[in-house]
């Protein structure tokens, strides 16, 4: 026998068991909290996509912020605020289709952050395709086990619709 397995069989036999259970314990403990994390996240663009805005808002805290460059209620406290941007703007298009890139989410406590950037693609009701690119975070509370989005901020990418630039020359007197 090699030098690295000293002692009895069941001794030897107990660390292999003890290590095999220290390797499985995360896979036999269910999803991390990081993992709980992304489902909700992914399981309110699912939502959203398909156009069930009961569905996307089913994990938003009843006091919730929701900041957007271009949206009507930005700023605004709560579910109701929140569901009445996400209405109006998918509400005005055909198909809308949110889609996240680069994802990353961190959890700290009973706090959980998911964010990256996001393309969306809309077709309008007269058939005219737009696309829409930006970044996103979303902030999230643990309650009772559950992610809760407590807020929400897009920023649109620096050219489009609603950007810096755009936003710049909305905002600049005639004439400047």
């Amino acid at each position: 026998m090699g030098a690295g397995w000293k002692g009895t069989p069941m001794k030897r036999l107990g660390a292999c068991l003890c290590l095999s259970v220290l390797i499985l314990m995360p896979a036999l403990g269910g999803a991390s909290e990081t993992d709980k994390l992304r489902e909700s996240f992914e399981t309110a663009v699912a939502a959203l996509n398909k156009g069930n805005i009961d569905g996307f808002l089913a994990n938003i805290h009843d006091k919730a912020l929701s900041f957007y460059s271009c949206g009507p209620t930005s700023g605004k406290e709560g579910r109701a605020a929140c569901q009445l941007d996400w209405e109006r703007f998918f509400g005005k298009t055909h198909e809308a289709k949110f889609e996240p890139q680069n994802m990353q989410y961190r959890v700290i406590g009973n706090t959980g952050i998911a964010w990256g950037d996001y393309s969306v693609s809309v077709k309008t009701k007269n058939g005219a395709s737009v696309q829409h690119h930006g970044r996103y975070t979303m902030t999230y509370t643990n309650e009772d086990g559950e992610w809760k989005l407590v807020m929400q901020h897009n920023t649109p990418a620096e050219q489009g619709p609603a950007g810096p630039s755009e936003r710049l020359s909305r905002n600049r007197a005639p004439g400047s």
